[in-house]
């Protein structure tokens, strides 16, 4: 089952455009990654997915739903059917870890607080935070709090995920157990579009590459042929520093 397409989206700022004729499409289960320079318009494609910012062109479906800024019903489904998890966490400071995960789940879902706290108990036996729950994000390493975004993200059962940079704030110790989660999503089937500069995680883990660069998608292809043999000219040249 297709859960994203995007076709023929074009955006810009002022005079500047930064999306210029994309189309994507990820099926049910697909991890998809996003690399590309920056500048490229790897945030702005997913920040456009998530309805963040508007389109000025072009159309994007979600769970089948077509986005319509001007329906609010239509803009609360879709809002609905995915999770995103921002590269600098977006936690809410003044509430606790088990308020940021429960909130939307008892005042936008509508889920019983209990039920909403074994949903929350659950995701956070799943990130390795069990005993996190009372804690505020200011008493929580960076990498901590990225699982509980992840965590919160997940709480509302989405179609799918979307991850702007995950770990570009953390460093590399901390790096390594969100990508681990993100991994252990990848083979529960988890359907992702992950925008990252990871270029091993991204092989290792998602079915397809997408490079972008100048807002058109340069060269997509099968994870491990896109990093290890790239055929378009500008692949090779941003791929050109990367070692394993």
């Amino acid at each position: 089952m297709r859960v994203l397409e995007i076709k023929d989206i074009y955006k810009s700022f002022d005079d500047l455009r930064v999306l210029n004729g994309i189309s994507l499409n990820v099926d049910e289960g697909e991890v998809v990654a996003v690399i590309g320079p920056s500048g490229g318009g790897k945030s702005t494609l997913l920040r456009c997915a998530t309805t963040l910012e508007t389109i000025d062109k072009g159309s994007i479906k979600i769970g089948g739903i077509e986005l319509d800024y001007k329906n609010r019903k239509s803009l609360a489904e879709i809002r609905g059917k995915f999770g995103l998890v921002f590269q600098s966490f977006n936690l809410f400071p003044h509430y606790s870890v088990r308020r940021n995960i429960t909130e939307a789940l008892v005042s936008v879902h509508k889920k019983s607080r209990e039920e909403a706290n074994k949903i929350c108990d659950n995701l956070l036996q799943k990130m390795g935070l069990s005993d996190k729950g009372d804690s505020y994000p200011c008493n929580l390493s960076g990498g901590q709090q990225q699982r509980v975004s992840i965590a919160r993200a997940l709480a509302t059962s989405p179609d799918i995920l979307f991850f702007d940079e995950p770990t570009s704030a953390l460093d590399p110790e901390l790096t390594a157990g969100v990508l681990n989660v993100i991994r252990e999503l990848a083979e529960e089937k988890m359907t992702m579009v992950i925008v990252t500069h990871e270029m091993s995680f991204a092989r290792d883990v998602a079915d397809r590459i997408i490079f972008m660069d100048g807002g058109i998608i340069v060269e997509e292809g099968p994870a491990k042929d896109l990093i290890n043999n790239p055929q378009n000219d500008r692949t090779k040249a941003f791929l050109a520093g990367y070692s394993d």
